[in-house]
């Protein structure tokens, strides 16, 4: 049962020279490393990859958001597209672990903690 989403920027950029080389927009380069990634996690079942066409971080890319129903809301960004995967699954897998979505920052890898741009109060479900 999927309770979680992490919505990825899609047309994140890579650099002209990483663009090149694997052929990709660096957003799409980071979901299908974190698809990967995925496949090798117990809780895989309970986060859902969602790909967006534009986040309006074209400057600060690669984009994510991190939501799930009465849990904190994790906007991150400046996430590198070839070096962010592990990272972000171990990140996920914090928030998707905790029952609010509080990852401690002390708990966050230092990637995470740089990245980590906006935390938003909980959404409630309002039926």
């Amino acid at each position: 049962m999927t309770e979680h989403t992490l919505l990825v920027c899609s047309l994140c950029r890579f650099s002209e020279t990483q663009k090149k080389k694997h052929g990709l927009s660096g957003g799409q380069h980071l979901i299908e490393e974190l698809q990967k990634g995925l496949d090798n996690c117990d809780w895989s079942d309970r986060i859902t990859i969602q790909p967006v066409s534009c986040m309006a971080a074209c400057r600060r890319s690669c984009a994510v958001t991190l939501a799930a129903n009465d849990k904190l809301t994790f906007v991150l960004d400046r996430l590198a597209p070839i070096e962010s995967a592990p990272d972000l699954l171990k990140f996920i897998e914090q928030y998707v672990t905790s029952p609010q979505g509080k990852v401690p920052y002390r708990e966050r890898s230092k990637a995470i903690q740089q990245a980590t741009s906006f935390i938003l109060p909980p959404l409630t479900n309002s039926h």
